[in-house]
Order: C-alpha cells, then sequence, then structure tokens
C-alpha cells in the first residue's frame, strides 16, 4: 500500500473510557525511600496489549506501568544480582469507538494490521493517560520525582509484538 495516500484519511474514532484496571503501591516501601533517591534506583517498564477481533466498533487497549526499587546492594551481595521490590504497579484500559474499526483495523490470528496507521496515535493517548494517571497517583511519594519516561511509540510497537504478556 502506498503510505502518502494512507496518511489523508480521515481517522473517525473517539476516546470511550479510561478504567484503572490494576493498582498496586507499596506504600511502606515508598515511604521508606528518600525523597532524592537517584533515578538510577529505580527500573521502570512499561507495556501494552491490543485486542484480538473488534466487537461493535470498539478498540481496547491495556496499558501497564511497573516501577522496581533497586535497593543499594551491601558489600556482600554486590555480586549477586541486586534484588528488585515491585513500588508501584498500574494497568488501564483504553476503549475508543470507531465508525467501522474493520476500515483501519484488519484482525489476523498472528496480530493486528494497522491499515492506516492508527495505531501509534491510539498508543500515544494510552500511555499519555497512564502518565496523567501515574502523576496523580504517586503525588507526595517519591515516585513523583520519577514521571513515566517519553516513549518513542514508534519503535515500542516494532519491537514488542507484546511487551507485557500478561496484562
Amino acid at each position: 500500500m502506498d503510505t502518502a495516500k494512507k496518511e489523508n484519511k480521515e481517522i473517525k474514532v473517539r476516546l470511550v473510557k479510561i478504567q484503572e484496571t490494576v493498582f498496586l503501591i507499596d506504600s511502606p516501601l515508598l515511604q521508606s525511600i528518600a525523597n532524592d533517591t537517584p533515578q538510577l534506583n529505580f527500573d521502570v517498564e512499561v507495556g501494552f496489549s491490543l485486542p484480538k477481533d473488534s466487537e461493535n466498533n470498539t478498540f481496547e487497549i491495556r496499558t501497564i506501568a511497573l516501577y522496581h526499587y533497586l535497593p543499594e546492594p551491601s558489600e556482600e551481595e554486590q555480586e549477586i544480582k541486586p534484588a528488585r521490590k515491585k513500588a508501584l504497579e498500574l494497568g488501564t484500559s483504553n476503549l475508543f469507538e470507531f465508525d467501522d474499526v474493520n476500515e483501519y483495523f484488519f484482525f489476523k490470528e498472528d496480530g493486528l494490521e494497522d491499515k492506516f496507521n492508527v495505531l501509534p496515535i491510539l498508543l500515544n493517548i494510552s500511555i499519555g493517560a497512564l502518565r496523567g494517571i501515574l502523576v496523580a497517583k504517586t503525588a507526595g511519594t517519591c515516585l513523583s520525582n520519577f514521571p513515566l519516561p517519553i516513549i518513542n511509540i514508534e519503535a515500542f510497537n516494532n519491537n514488542s509484538p507484546d511487551p507485557i504478556a500478561d496484562l
């Protein structure tokens, strides 16, 4: 397909609902961590899952963010892989409604074909919603200093067929 022609397609979609699906925060752990803790002490993972099919012209993208705390290892532990402690997990469901979802996507057994490059737009909206909820949920904690990083959706999408399988 000619991608130049595809870019001129008017997308008829609306965001219907953003719903929190999972929220876990280790408050005692976060209270024990100083607010000036370096960013290197946190490991952030972000993932998404896409629908396998569509009903009623809806399209659900599920997103997840995991924050792990990497404590400074003691001298004995320095040779051992550092222990990660889950500090936060947040999952969302982002429901989009299309005029005709099959006009934009072809659902296949082994994945999804994005006919008009709509998926990066939907992923940016979904990750942005996740980022906003994280800001609200982490206010007053040491994690408020570490918002969700900016993500190159194109690279993320191309390199990760199923970034976090068990959303």
